[in-house]
């Protein structure tokens, strides 16, 4: 499991959980059916709210798409 308190870019990260009663991945924005689709939507732009699997690619879509 991830200790948030030591996640280095905490703001921006959709952690989930599994919820044994309901049998899905939880997190404050939504509920997932798999593991997989719940890492694909881990990262979230604060701008244009589009989800990322990864923190590069949210800085790379940042830098393209909202850099002035």
């Amino acid at each position: 499991m991830i200790d948030l308190d030591k996640l280095k870019y905490k703001v921006n990260y959709n952690h989930s959980l599994y919820n044994f009663k309901t049998k899905r991945y939880e997190s404050k924005e939504a509920t997932y059916i798999s593991y997989k689709e719940a890492r694909a939507n881990q990262w979230k732009c604060e701008k244009c709210e589009v989800t990322f699997a990864t923190l590069k690619e949210l800085k790379t879509h940042k830098i393209d798409e909202h850099s002035y």
